[in-house]
This record gives C-alpha cells, structure tokens and sequence, in this order.
C-alpha cells in the first residue's frame, strides 16, 4: 500500500474481497485488501494507494518505452549487434510497468538496443553504443544504448 505522502506502508495486505459485479459508471470493480496496522499508521478515511501483483512472468525481457518504436502498427526495436551496427527487428509488446515495456518476442535477455536517437537510426548503420543501466519501473526513461534484461 502506497500511503497519500508517497511512502510505502511497511506490511503487505491480502486480498479479502473481491465483487463480481462492475460498476456501470466507472467500469471499476470494488476489491478489499486487509492490511495489518500494529502501529497505527493507517487511519480511518485515510487515502492510498494499493499496488497488487497479477501476474509473474519468468525471464521476461524489458526494455525502456522510447526503445520502442511503433510505425503502422509494427514494433521495432533498433538493437546494436557486436560489430556496433544497427539491425531493426520486429518485437512484440505485451505490456507496460512503469517506464518499461516486457517484449514477448524479438528480443533476448542480454541483447543490446538503442533507447536515446533512436528516430535517428537506420539498419547497418554504426554506432558508438554507452551502456546504460535498465531503470527501475517507476524510474524514467534513460539515454544510450542498453542490454535487454532477463527478470
């Protein structure tokens, strides 16, 4: 749970409701989480957020959202071979954290992309690639060039 101040409540909840029935007016779907409070840090009428795991998925491959370049409906990514050029290659999106975007196929853990100038880029071009570390999440975007990730 994220409290109003932007601090993390320091106990994880557990899902305890969860209703069937979504709201026609606001498309949302009315859950409760039990969060337990020792320490009375959570007041009545309190405002938070809650961030709740849905899915885990393996060996994913993230990249950062402006490595990303979409034209017509087709993603594509701009990855540096070892020889320091440019090969586009088509990837597909599945979904988004943050800054982050998990590729379902395309790319694989450890691969180099382009994600600063990457407009700039054309196919067998050479570049001088600077690795870069993969942000956090809720980090924003980074510049350079940086290694897909396995998580």
């Amino acid at each position: 749970m994220v409290l109003a101040d932007g601090s993390t409540h320091p106990y994880p909840g557990v899902l305890s409701f969860v209703d069937r029935n979504v709201d026609d007016k606001t498309g949302t779907i009315r859950l409760e989480a039990v969060f337990p409070n020792p320490d009375g840090i959570v007041r009545p009428g309190q405002f938070a957020r809650v961030r709740a795991v849905v899915s885990i998925k393996k060996d994913a491959v993230l990249v950062t959202q402006g490595a990303v370049v979409e034209a017509q409906g087709i993603a594509s990514v701009a990855v540096v071979k070892a020889d320091d050029t440019i090969e586009m290659r088509v990837v597909k999106p599945e979904d988004r954290i943050g800054a982050l975007v998990i590729l379902g196929s395309g790319l694989k853990a450890g691969e180099r992309v382009v994600v600063e100038g990457v407009q700039k880029v054309r196919a067998g071009s050479k570049v001088k690639p600077q690795a870069v570390p993969l942000e956090e999440p809720t980090a924003p975007s980074a510049s350079g060039a940086s290694g897909a990730s396995g998580g």
